[in-house]
């Protein structure tokens, strides 16, 4: 059982008997997942489930690490997922993930065909592919820490995060963090033609070249409307994905 400073988040189902709920009964997830009361931390951000609370929750931690470094991923697929989800229509193999930005604040980022929502209480804003949402707020105050509670719907699969509080040792957590993000070698996965000698050194963690760079993408003509992107600068090959407000 991990410690309370190895605690990442909580996956709670939003309502016992729910695919999510079913998704921690999964024996490919049993060794994640933990009792509702486990925790004093989890047990009071539940008051929403008083009535109907679940058994069981998905708990991530920084010492069962995921089987690829540096994210947790969801899907349907057990033998590359994390958190393994029921095989539903809608739901990728490897649907989405959840990782750690530049700045230590927990984030998701979706990969799918048909879509992930995340609600900020009782706002979201639907199913968003190639997309990216902010679910804690690190050593600040920012946000989403005036949010009472986030919901990650996975095509119908409900789950309540709910991020363990760090604020008592914030320096273990970004040395937690630091090793949790660590890329394997560069080599891993390249062809013999790579010329890895042309690539410019990795930032590190909380230094102060950030990354993931904010890319506004403006539409053609004299107006400056758009989107705002993330471009994670740790992985440049991959294609930006839209950053949520």
């Amino acid at each position: 059982m991990s410690n309370s400073s190895n605690i990442i988040a909580w996956l709670v189902p939003t309502a016992r008997g729910s695919f999510a709920d079913k998704a921690t009964q999964l024996a490919c997830n049993d060794f994640r997942s933990v009792s509702t009361d486990s925790s004093p931390i989890l047990t009071a951000r539940l008051p929403n489930l008083v009535t109907s609370k679940p058994a069981k929750a998905i708990q991530l931690s920084f010492d069962q690490a995921p089987k690829r470094p540096g994210s947790f991923v969801l899907g349907s697929d057990p033998a590359h997922c994390d958190v393994v989800l029921p095989s539903l229509p809608g739901i990728s193999p490897r649907h989405c993930a959840l990782s750690f930005d530049a700045e230590g604040r927990l984030v998701l980022n979706d990969y799918s065909d048909r879509g992930t929502q995340v609600w900020y209480d009782w706002e979201s804003n639907g199913d968003q592919t190639d997309y990216t949402w902010i679910l804690s707020s690190g050593n600040s105050d920012g946000f989403p820490s005036t949010v009472q509670r986030i919901t990650i719907d996975i095509q119908g699969v409900r789950f309540q995060i709910v991020v363990n509080d760090h604020s008592a040792d914030w320096d273990t957590y970004r040395e937690n963090v630091h090793a949790f993000v660590q890329q394997p070698a560069w080599t891993d996965g390249l062809t013999s033609g790579w010329d890895r000698a042309s690539i410019d050194p990795v930032a590190p963690l909380f230094s102060t070249t950030p990354m993931f760079q904010h890319i506004f993408v403006k539409s053609l003509g004299d107006e400056p409307v758009g989107e705002m992107y993330l471009w994670n600068l740790a992985r440049p090959w991959e294609p930006m994905v839209k950053a949520a407000a």
